[in-house]
């Protein structure tokens, strides 16, 4: 073992908001080492994962890309690179950045290693030994088959250039460098909308949706819990200077796709089913790891089973607060002054009891509460009770929302019809990049105005069907009504009952992979 390990230690962890980062980070505070998270939070959007540290004096988070040159101004023990996409619906929407990560990230990260006389860890994947199609149990000394051309080839050669990187620093600079080739981890802080199948499987399976399978379900996988992983990095580091690796660390338990379906549904008592889609390009069929140079020179090997390491993920997932499960609704009248739509909506709103809506209306009477909660629907109402409320509504309910948004993190807010609601949503979305627009318009909207107040809502109904992400209609004449404004959203037509309601949930997932610039599924 190295001296480093016997005392603090200054680390820096790229991708330390994360997945696994996260889990490092958590490991080397809590034995009182001085951490500095570096991450870009591409992939996991947010800080959530790291906000418990923040008050931790040992810990310093700084927001960066590692494709770009970064001064720490801190002299670091350590450098443990685990920055990179790694999911198929992320690292393809990208590539070029995903090689980018691996080339010249791994240069900015190795060259701070460099200058500080730091240990270095390269967090190597897998996918380097490429695509085999014979069972084999993957050794570190085999080579890889890999296909330049596919889809993957950015994520797959990055890594295999990363490993080249390493050496030649080593080599040449003389820099400690360490390697190891992670296979299939998962466990908790991996984003439920990570892409990955352990992720894909329990969050649907928790919301009893199908569950997809690309292909015929028979391809096979070892699943590794984080905390195994984390435990095998952490010996990586404390090898002798010599040792560089590379170790492969992963589970050696084979479980098909298919299988590993049946077993979240199974645990989770859902009501879920199986789906088969097109199998995805340049997939291998079989990754199975010999951990053999991990026992012997590590002493390590995986000890959380399948089984308690799904259980634990599902308790995770089950604690997160959904974005879709809270949704901001814009309407200038609702209960209990309500038309044919807010009827309707009400209607819809008990067919979706895991989802709370925060209605944000006028007060049409004075006599009327400020605030009022009817089953999952939390009704917000703004003005005093005068015609000058409604005039007003839009900005007044935009702050509402906004102040609501920071203490609920809403991600998407709903116009029951255009006019005062749908404004309302637009200054939303400028106070709040993070917001997805949902319209419902109805014709009856403009049937009764007249020339001139047509022609002054023209300009308002353009700006809100041009700011809307998604607009739901009640048919074609609305359609047509809505083209003529040159609205450039996604339109559906529907009816205001159950069909809204499905339509809604089914587009939950296309408007947040649009936002998070994922692909909608793997190349």
């Amino acid at each position: 073992m190295n001296n480093l390990a016997k005392k603090q230690k200054t680390i820096l962890i790229t991708g330390g908001a994360g997945f696994v980062g996260s889990h490092l980070c958590a490991k080397y505070l809590a034995e009182g080492n001085r951490v500095i998270c570096l991450d870009n939070l591409q992939k996991s959007r947010s800080t959530a994962n790291i906000d418990r540290f923040k008050n931790n004096d040992n810990f310093r988070f700084i927001q960066h890309d590692i494709v770009d040159p970064i001064d720490i101004k801190e002299k670091v023990d350590w450098v443990m690179n685990f920055a990179c996409p790694v999911s198929c619906v992320d690292l393809q929407v990208d590539p070029i950045h995903t090689v980018k990560s691996n080339v010249h990230g791994v240069i900015n990260m190795l060259d701070i290693a460099r200058k500080d006389k730091a240990v270095f860890i390269q967090a190597s994947s897998s996918d380097i030994y490429g695509v085999r199609e014979s069972g084999d149990v993957l050794r570190e000394d085999m080579l890889g088959q890999i296909d330049t051309l596919t889809a993957r080839a950015c994520y797959e050669e990055g890594k295999r250039i990363a490993e080249t990187i390493c050496m030649d620093y080593r080599r040449k600079y003389g820099v400690n460098v360490k390697v190891v080739r992670i296979f299939n981890t998962y466990g908790p802080n991996m984003y439920y909308r990570d892409g990955r199948v352990m992720s894909n499987f329990i969050i649907a399976a928790l919301d009893n949706r199908d569950l997809n399978i690309y292909g015929d379900g028979s391809f096979t996988r070892c699943h590794m819990y984080v905390s195994d992983l984390v435990d095998g990095v952490d010996r990586m580091m404390k090898t002798s200077d010599d040792f560089f690796g590379p170790v492969n660390l992963g589970s050696t338990k084979e479980i098909t796709v298919k299988e590993l379906a049946e077993t979240v549904i199974k645990m989770t008592g859902s009501k879920s089913k199986i789906v088969y889609e097109r199998e995805l390009t340049g997939d291998p069929r079989f990754r199975q790891p010999d951990i053999s140079y991990a026992k012997k020179i590590l002493g390590w090997e995986p000890r959380i089973s399948l089984e308690e390491g799904i259980k634990e993920t599902i308790e995770h997932y089950k604690g997160i607060e959904m974005p879709e499960k809270k949704i901001i609704v814009f309407t200038t009248t609702y209960y209990p002054d309500m038309g044919p739509a807010e009827r309707s909506i009400m209607e819809m709103t008990k067919s979706m009891p895991d989802t709370e809506f925060y209605f944000i209306t006028t007060k049409s009477r004075k006599n009327l509460e400020y605030f009022a909660q009817i089953e999952n629907n939390l009704i917000f109402r703004l003005g005093s009770g005068n015609v000058l409320g409604k005039y007003l509504f839009p900005i007044r309910a935009a702050l509402l929302a906004n102040k609501l948004t920071k203490k609920y993190n809403f991600r998407f807010a709903w116009s029951v019809m255009a006019s005062y609601g749908g404004l309302a949503a637009v200054f939303l979305k400028l106070l709040n990049k993070k917001i997805n627009f949902l319209l419902t318009f109805d014709k009856s909207e403009t049937e009764n105005q007249g020339a001139l107040r047509k022609r002054f809502y023209r300009p308002i109904y353009k700006l809100i069907f041009s700011q809307a992400d998604s607009v739901y209609l009640t048919d074609e004449e609305t359609k047509q009504k809505a083209t003529a404004m040159q609205a450039n959203s996604n339109f559906s037509i529907v009816q205001w009952d159950q069909d809204l309601a499905e339509k809604i949930r089914r587009n939950y997932s296309s408007l947040l992979d649009k936002q998070e610039k994922k692909l909608d599924r793997p190349l």
